[in-house]
C-alpha cells in the first residue's frame, strides 16, 4: 500500500471571542446554563469571526498548510464540515477558496454526513485518493462558521466556535505516517440531541465512552499497537467530563489527553483536533517517532479514531500559546 502521511497544518481562528456567558445568551440560553458550560465542561472563551467569511477561513488555513508547498503538485480539495448549509455561497465556496489558493486545476469534493468526525474521515478519503491516483496529494480542508443562534451550542455537551484548519496529505509529504484507523456509526441515534427522544439520548450517553474507546481500540490493533505506545491522545474539544470518562474508559492517564485548547478554542466542531495536533506539534509536544491518536465523534453518531507516528522533521512556528496566533503551528489569527 502507498504510504499516507499528514503534512502541514494551517490554521485560522478568528482574532475576536465571546465568553461563554455571551455565546450562550447569544443563543437564548440562561445564565445557570452559561456556569454549566464553564465551569463544568470546561469552556472560558469562543472565537467568533466578525470580519470573515467561511471562504476567507478556508482560505487562510489553507495558504498556511501549502506555504512551502507547490500549488501544481496538489491534485485534489477535499473539504470537511459538519453544518449543512456551510456557506451562503453553497456550492460556489470550494471553487472561490481553490482559486484563490491556486488550485483550480484540481477537483473539489466534500464530505459532512459523519458530523464532527468528518474532519477525519476526510484523512481515510485522502489515503483512498493516494492509492487510486498513483500517489495524489489532497488538500484537507476543515471547518465551519457558526451561522444560527441553535448552531452555537450542542446542548449539554458543547459551546462552537468559529475555526479552520488544513492539512496536507500525500506520500510524498514531509510528516506523520498514518498507521490505522477506524471508524463505527450508530445509526439508531441519528436523531442527535434536542430532547426528541430522551430516552434514546440516555442510551447514547451511557454508550459513549464505552463506544469511543473501543473505536479507538480498533484503530490501534490496525496499527499494530497498544495504549502503551501512544503518547497523546488528541481530541476534539467536546467537553472535559467526556472525556474524562473515556480516559478512565480506556485505562489511561487524563493527563495523557490533550485538552489544553479546549477552553481557549471551544468545540470548532470538526476542525478540532487538527488544531490541537498544531498546537502540539508547535510547543514541542511530540517527538519523532511518539505515536499518537486522533479522535472524534459525531453527532448521527459516528466515532472515529487514527493512529499517526511523528516524523523526525522539526516543526517551524512559535512556541506556546493558543491555536490561531502563538502555538499554532502556522497558525493565523485573523490574519488573511
Amino acid at each position: 500500500m502507498t504510504p499516507v502521511r499528514l503534512g502541514p497544518v494551517g490554521t485560522f481562528v478568528p482574532p475576536t471571542a465571546l465568553t461563554v456567558a455571551e455565546a450562550t445568551a447569544a443563543a437564548g440560553l440562561p445564565d445557570a446554563k452559561a456556569r454549566f458550560y464553564r465551569d463544568y465542561l470546561g469552556f472560558r472563551d469562543i472565537p467568533r469571526s466578525t470580519g470573515h467569511s467561511l471562504a476567507d477561513m478556508l482560505t487562510a488555513a489553507g495558504r498556511e498548510a501549502l506555504r512551502d508547498t507547490d500549488p501544481r503538485a496538489v491534485r485534489h480539495v477535499l473539504y470537511a464540515h459538519t453544518h449543512e448549509e456551510a456557506d451562503p455561497a453553497g456550492p460556489r465556496l470550494l471553487d472561490g477558496v481553490r482559486t484563490a489558493l491556486g488550485l483550480d486545476h484540481a477537483p473539489a469534493f466534500s464530505v459532512g454526513q459523519m458530523n464532527c468526525a468528518a474532519g477525519l474521515f476526510a484523512l481515510f478519503l485522502a489515503g483512498q485518493v493516494i492509492e487510486t491516483d498513483h500517489g495524489a496529494s489532497t488538500l484537507v480542508l476543515t471547518g465551519d462558521r457558526v451561522a444560527r443562534p441553535e448552531q452555537a451550542t450542542i446542548p449539554g455537551v458543547a459551546v462552537v466556535a468559529d475555526a479552520t484548519a488544513a492539512c496536507l496529505v500525500g506520500p510524498g509529504v514531509p510528516g506523520d505516517r498514518l498507521l490505522g484507523s477506524a471508524f463505527r456509526t450508530y445509526g439508531r441515534f441519528y436523531r442527535g440531541f434536542g430532547g426528541a427522544d430522551p430516552d434514546r439520548e440516555r442510551e447514547y450517553t451511557r454508550l459513549y465512552a464505552p463506544a469511543l474507546a473501543a473505536v479507538i481500540g480498533e484503530a490501534l490493533e490496525e496499527a499494530g499497537t497498544g495504549l502503551d505506545g501512544i503518547r497523546w491522545i488528541v481530541p476534539h474539544n467536546v467537553n472535559r467530563l467526556s472525556w474524562k470518562g473515556v480516559a478512565k474508559e480506556l485505562g489511561l492517564p487524563y493527563s495523557q489527553v490533550f485538552l489544553d485548547n479546549l477552553p481557549r478554542l471551544g468545540h470548532a466542531n470538526c476542525a478540532d483536533p487538527y488544531l490541537n495536533l498544531a498546537s502540539l506539534r508547535a510547543s514541542g509536544g511530540l517527538a519523532p517517532g511518539d505515536r499518537y491518536v486522533l479522535a472524534a465523534v459525531g453527532l448521527g453518531a459516528t466515532f472515529g479514531a487514527a493512529v499517526l507516528e511523528r516524523d523526525g522533521a522539526r516543526d517551524g512556528g512559535p512556541i506556546g500559546g493558543p491555536v490561531g496566533g502563538p502555538g499554532s503551528e502556522r497558525g493565523s489569527d485573523g490574519e488573511l
